[in-house]
């Protein structure tokens, strides 16, 4: 069975531009590396409501649902309210996210930093010693930070967790234009339904115009496939890996 995943950027500074957004590629690369399919990838404002409509949509669709940002003290960082209201549960502050906060800050834990040892109730916590501060999981979902330092390390914690037959992956790379192989791979596509096959056109290479892609779990079925394109394609296949 594939394993699904759906990815949720949380953040004004992203649909604003002022942040680059990189998580994403970072975790969809990582989880395609543990056979693990995402299925899809949205941006959304610090809004409540918003967070919670999409989490909660997105837990209902897929086995995973990663979220990055909206975690911290102020204002903006709503993310933990959002996901709470998303599955009609409170927020609770958990035990062991407060004892981090007072040894840190000792009688300086303000409310705002309190927000910080947040959960939806029902939460629980992932913890390991490459980790200053835990990672949140609140039934599928694993609520990230936004910088990508803190999610990158919390995610390396993790991805064990994660067991999917592997997505094989075969590369083609065609002298011709995609137009000119369009009617050909419409053919394919439809003969090979076990495997996935993508078209993308190359700029500015003199060796080849187009590279396809083609994945599947079944290496037999992704065999058939990658030898019906190179039968299809012929000279102009430039190159396989």
């Amino acid at each position: 069975m594939e394993m699904t995943a759906g990815i949720i950027i949380i953040g004004d500074e992203i649909l604003s531009g002022k942040v680059e957004e990189c998580n994403s590629l970072f975790l969809s690369r990582g989880l395609r590396a543990r056979g693990v399919n995402v299925c899809r990838i949205c941006i959304i404002p610090d809004e409540v409501d918003e967070i919670a409509a999409e989490v909660r949509g997105f837990s209902d669709r897929y086995d995973y649902v990663f979220t990055s940002g909206g975690l911290g003290p102020t204002h903006d960082d709503v993310t933990i309210e959002g996901i709470a209201k998303g599955f009609s549960v409170r927020v609770v502050v958990e035990p062991h996210l407060r004892s981090i906060l007072d040894r840190r800050y000792g009688d300086r834990v303000t409310p705002e930093r309190l927000k910080m040892a947040e959960v939806p109730e029902g939460g629980e916590l992932i913890t390991d010693k490459a980790l200053e501060f835990p990672l949140i999981r609140y039934k599928n979902v694993f609520i990230f930070p936004g910088i990508p330092q803190y999610l990158r390390d919390k995610f390396n914690v993790i991805e064990h967790m994660f067991i999917a037959p592997s997505i094989l992956l075969k590369r083609v790379y065609v002298n011709e234009y995609e137009s000119e192989i369009a009617p050909m791979l419409n053919d394919i596509v439809r003969d090979n339904k076990g495997v996935k096959i993508g078209s993308y056109p190359i700029m500015h290479n003199s060796e080849h115009r187009v590279m396809l892609t083609i994945e599947s779990v079944d290496e037999a079925a992704l065999t058939v496939a990658v030898e019906a394109l190179l039968k299809g394609l012929g000279a102009k296949v430039a190159k396989v890996d």
